[in-house]
């Protein structure tokens, strides 16, 4: 992956792509669809890497926790292992 410039217009690009991918052209379901909730915290890079998995296209990790706390603030949790969370799971 090539490197990419931190900006607000970048984050919010990718907020775009992740909320609105049909209006972008892309065939993944949109962020609010991919997760449930759950009592338990699932960690952030855990997380990660199942949404990775599921929409099967390239996304820098860091985009994705910020739009995830700003999306899901309401739902960080420090997990049982140590790491920092949401209270989601992925939507198989």
């Amino acid at each position: 992956m090539e490197n990419i410039t931190l900006t607000t217009e970048a984050v919010n690009a990718y907020k775009e792509l992740m909320t609105n991918p049909k209006n972008n052209g892309l065939d993944f379901p949109p962020l609010e669809e991919c997760f449930d909730v759950y009592e338990s915290g699932t960690a952030k890079h855990i997380l990660y890497q199942e949404y990775i998995d599921k929409i099967k296209k390239p996304l820098p990790k860091v985009f994705f926790y910020i739009i995830m706390d700003d999306i899901y603030f309401d739902r960080i949790v420090k997990c049982l292992d140590g790491n920092l969370g949401y209270k989601l799971k992925i939507k198989i």
